[in-house]
């Protein structure tokens, strides 16, 4: 063979392999035919021969695998099937997106505390009334839980008129007024059962007209260490149970201040009957058939509230043992269809039925 037959022999010779090797760079990649890490890359639908085994930059399968995987990584499978490179880059992939998602998860778990503080609401936390179980039964408590008290020698309020608070100075050291504000209270209240007042330039809440205080011993949900001291002292029960310890008090009516039952009801007085004089007892003109209507009040023993005077009231004995209270000589009685405290629908009635006031007026 010459010289120049040998020269083109040999040049044909490098194209072919020039060819060959870019069609191994460059061809497009069918599936099945990679070798062990074009085959896991294949999952990906791209790879080609095994080529340069992910080993270059530019490798076929790995290469090619890597696109894949990042194509179809939002299903995550892809990518972590790719070989060693493909793997490794598209993995990563998932790994930030994953780590997105645990991100997200981060942010739940803030979630989660706001859920923590939920639970601590079904306790109290977001009314600023609640209702605790105690051993004296239901009693409404502040938003922590802490029981609220009346007290008994305090007039309650009755429509727009305030009601008045007799403890101040160091009785609120001990008994420290309570202002829920907004009223927010949870299911077995009423919020329209609950008002507020200017205590001395400071709000305090009412219960059904009555100052709201509270006992600084009580130092957990459920304490009721309160509960009758002095004979003053009551917390505020669900249902409500009137201040015990004072068989009169004092209330609040659109005729001004006017003496009532334990329970706030207005007490009345017969301009027909005939007071005590002395020790002459006083004779009451209401008989049976008056008294369906005029129930006669007995409150015994006398305590009052501040504001009236012990010496004012007395009793006597109807007949048979029946005994009626008496104010200042006058027989008291109750009017039927008052029923809330404040009413004072028999004032006048036939012109010989009038509240009894204080400071009094005879009828």
């Amino acid at each position: 063979m010459s010289k120049r037959q040998l020269l083109l022999f040999a040049t044909a010779l490098g194209l072919v392999a020039l060819e060959a090797c870019s069609s191994d760079e460059s061809s497009p990649y069918t599936p099945g035919t990679a070798g062990s890490a074009g085959h896991a890359a294949g999952a990906a639908g791209h790879a080609g021969s095994a080529g340069h085994a992910g080993t270059s930059p530019m490798a076929g399968a790995t290469n090619e695998a890597g696109q894949a995987g990042e194509g179809t990584g939002d299903s995550g499978a892809p990518g972590t099937g790719g070989s060693s490179e493909a793997g490794a880059t598209n993995g990563g992939n998932a790994g930030a997106g994953g780590g997105s998602a645990g991100a997200g998860g981060t942010a739940g778990a803030g979630g989660g505390s706001a859920g923590a503080g939920g639970t601590a609401g079904a306790g109290g936390a977001g009314t600023t009334f609640t209702l605790q179980a105690t051993t004296l039964g239901q009693v409404i408590s502040t938003e922590g839980g802490l029981s609220l008290y009346v007290f008994n020698t305090d007039t309650p309020g009755a429509g727009a008129t305030a009601p008045v608070s007799s403890c101040n100075g160091g009785c609120l050291t001990t008994w420290p007024i309570y202002s829920g504000n907004p009223v927010s209270v949870p299911s077995g209240l009423l919020a329209s059962d609950f008002g507020s007042f200017d205590h001395g330039g400071v709000m305090q809440s009412t219960y059904k007209g009555w100052p709201l205080y509270r006992y600084t011993p009580d130092t957990a949900v459920g304490d009721v260490k309160g509960e009758g001291i002095n004979n003053k002292w009551y917390t505020a029960k669900s249902p409500f149970v009137f201040p015990s310890g004072t068989m009169f008090s004092l209330q609040n009516t659109t005729l001004g201040q006017v003496i009532a039952t334990a329970n706030g009801l207005s007490l009345y007085v017969f301009k027909s009957d005939t007071p005590a004089a002395g020790a002459t007892p006083p004779v009451s003109a209401c008989g049976s058939g008056c008294l369906a209507t005029w129930p006669i009040y007995y409150g015994s023993p006398v305590t009052v509230p501040a504001g009236l005077q012990a010496s004012d009231f007395d009793s006597f004995d109807r007949g048979s043992g029946v005994m009626q209270s008496t104010y200042k000589g006058w027989p008291l009685y109750r009017y039927a269809p008052d029923t809330s405290i404040g009413h004072v629908k028999g004032e006048a009635v036939g012109s010989v039925w009038y509240t009894a006031k204080s400071p009094f007026v005879a009828p």
